[in-house]
């Protein structure tokens, strides 16, 4: 199995409550560029003796890098945190990110078949990374705009959901689903 491609990242409002998280406002975030996923585990094996070692690990977290090729403004105020006045975009020192559900599409071979997996992160907060740009004489290097954040278990406990599809109108639609979109 080989994994290649990026595509559709959505995201939505996350309101955690007992029975799991509900999603609200979703659409559409920018076009992926790159995602790094990096799960951190705590050690929670207890230990007896020298010779009694009893490994556990459990999910604490992941940490979240991702590109995209811009941010769009109406996912500005949720995913960042900043208002919007008119045509103008205000960040703040009191700005707050929120919760979001955060979904992605890849691209996956295995042998010589053609999958579509779907990807939705539960509860994530996300915080722009550094903004630069450069031009080298005639020339322009050209930047994307890259969030970082975490990942965490959601009041179920679950992170993470991932699901195979033939298609990539059956994944999409279950992304737009898990976002609770029109139509998902």
């Amino acid at each position: 199995m080989a994994f290649y491609g990026l595509a559709n990242p959505m995201i939505a409002r996350c309101r955690d409550r007992p029975e799991g998280p509900e999603y609200t406002d979703g659409s559409g975030f920018g076009k992926a560029v790159r995602v790094e996923i990096t799960p951190n585990y705590v050690d929670t094996g207890e230990y007896g003796d020298v010779n009694d070692l009893d490994q556990k690990k459990e999910f604490a977290y992941a940490d979240i890098t991702l590109g995209i090729n811009r941010i769009p403004e109406d996912g500005e105020s949720i995913v960042l945190g900043y208002t919007q006045d008119g045509q103008e975009i205000q960040s703040s020192d009191m700005d707050e990110s929120e919760y979001i559900g955060l979904g992605l599409l890849k691209r996956e071979s295995v042998g010589n078949q053609k999958f579509f997996m779907a990807l939705w992160l539960h509860k994530v907060k996300l915080w722009e990374d550094s903004d630069s740009q450069e031009t080298k004489g005639e020339s322009i290097d050209y930047v994307t705009p890259t969030l970082s954040g975490r990942a965490e278990p959601d009041s179920a406990g679950q992170w993470r959901s991932n699901r195979r599809f033939e298609t990539r109108s059956e994944a999409i639609s279950w992304l737009e689903s898990k976002a609770g979109m029109e139509g998902g």
